[in-house]
């Protein structure tokens, strides 16, 4: 059997006779339980009592659990079972066997209940075994398939509760709870702020793991998140965002992202000047995953943020009190900067960068990415007269600092300049640093052994008399 455990419980979740996925097939039936033999039990676990000829022994129809006819006299529907006669239910499951029962009603009123009295069970911890066990999990998830805000609200908070429990992530997702979600935010959008956020935040959760982030992707999650980036409620743009973030770090969700009628780069370009620094850094991280992509992704980032009136040059010659904005900003130039057919339009983003190295002596992750963006502008040489002029910096700032990977991206910027202009950039290390040059070079592993075998023709290490 496949239990499960959810804080500290050992549960073994409900199964559904047929598709497990209950968004789709809302009307569905359980696995009647096993019963437990009589003989296993001499007394009532609910109230200890010890059975006899007079206490006699019944069988929960919800748990199959034997109790003694006070713990189990409650006769109720169990539409859920396939039994619409009223059946025995004992105390234990009786709650939540009423509560799947009134979800299948036609009756607001009982919706509504429903919804209400799941999701507050999905809400405890002490609740929860019992709601995932008798079914209440896919009652919820079946709830969704209505319209009604009122029933809506608590369905998209309990499924948001249940999301922050690991081990029942893959039971959520295969009885369609991510469909679920995506329908309620695609439905409500911002017109509620609390079903979106809790919505957001439950699909945030399939978005981080991946092994269902594809499932999230094909179960729609995409769509709602591009939506509601442009919502005016910054606690729902940001979450959004930030959402996104997760999903674009899936290379094949960037031809939809960026060809979405939503016009999201746009939208993120625009955040990237917002007076709020952590929409900036969140709207800023999220461009330079989207940076990660194909050259032709890249154009279109490039063109859109010249269409924008260059966002992101203003960004880079900002002072903002959060670095993280600068540091994403200089990791999303240094990913651009790759891109052969853009250096014209980069080149502000160039000057900005080599600027920027004084003040980002003491700041290590911004001083490695602004040092990766130079590296990767000298690889194109219309770049190298602009970039000798920021050796002396380079060297003073980069190449002797003592973090290993800012050395490594200097040393790739500076071989790159002097395969490109081998006397003026060695003149420039003469005077600026030399033994720093040398000493880092003789360092770089296998450099040595690879200069030996390009060497190997010229200087060979036998030779015959001439």
């Amino acid at each position: 059997m496949d239990y499960i455990k959810v804080e500290g419980s050992i549960i073994l979740p409900a199964k559904v006779d047929g598709s497990p996925d209950v968004f789709q097939c809302p009307h569905f039936t359980l696995v009647k339980p096993s019963w437990v033999p009589d003989g296993q039990s001499s007394y009532c676990e609910l109230c200890s009592i010890k059975f006899t000829q007079l206490k006699r022994r019944h069988h929960c129809r919800m748990c199959g659990a034997v109790r003694c006819s006070k713990c189990c006299g409650n006769k109720i529907p169990l539409p859920q079972l396939g039994i619409e006669e009223a059946e025995r239910v004992c105390e234990s499951c009786r709650t939540v066997a009423e509560l799947i029962a009134k979800s299948r009603s036609t009756v607001d009123n009982f919706l509504i209940d429903a919804a209400k009295g799941l999701s507050s069970f999905a809400r405890h911890e002490k609740h929860i075994k019992k709601l995932v066990e008798l079914g209440g999990m896919q009652a919820l998830i079946a709830l969704a398939s209505t319209d009604a805000v009122t029933v809506l609200s608590p369905v998209i908070s309990g499924l948001q509760a249940l999301s922050n429990h690991t081990a029942l992530h893959n039971h959520l997702a295969e009885a369609g709870a991510i469909k679920a979600i995506c329908k309620i935010l695609s439905n409500v959008g911002d017109h509620n702020e609390q079903i979106a956020v809790d919505g957001i935040n439950a699909l945030r959760v399939f978005c981080k793991s991946a092994n269902f982030k594809t499932k999230a992707l094909n179960d729609g999650g995409l769509q709602p998140v591009l939506s509601l980036c442009w919502s005016k409620n910054d606690v729902i743009a940001l979450l959004s965002i930030s959402t996104l973030g997760l999903i674009a770090e899936h290379l094949g969700t960037h031809p939809a992202i960026f060809d979405s009628k939503h016009s999201t780069v746009p939208r993120l370009l625009d955040l990237a000047l917002s007076p709020d620094e952590k929409t900036q850094e969140v709207a800023l991280k999220v461009l330079a995953i989207l940076s990660t992509g194909t050259p032709q992704h890249k154009h279109r980032l490039v063109q859109d943020d010249v269409n924008s009136g260059r966002c992101l040059h203003k960004v880079l010659e900002s002072n903002p009190t959060n670095p993280q904005i600068l540091c994403n900003v200089a990791c999303l130039v240094g990913n651009l900067a790759t891109n052969m057919e853009d250096q014209g339009a980069l080149q502000d983003l160039m000057h900005g960068c080599y600027r920027k190295l004084s003040s980002a002596e003491s700041k290590l992750e911004l001083l490695c990415h602004l040092t990766r963006a130079l590296a990767n502008f000298a690889v194109h040489k219309p770049n190298v007269s602009h970039l000798t002029f920021a050796v002396p910096d380079v060297v003073k700032y980069c190449l002797k600092s003592s973090v290993a990977p800012v050395q490594a991206q200097s040393m790739r910027l500076l071989l790159t300049l002097l395969g490109h202009a081998p006397a003026r950039v060695s003149s420039l290390l003469i005077s600026e640093g030399t033994l720093a040059f040398l000493t880092n070079l003789g360092g770089l592993p296998g450099f040595i052994d690879a200069v030996h075998t390009s060497l190997a023709n010229d200087a060979p290490s036998i030779a015959k008399p001439l």
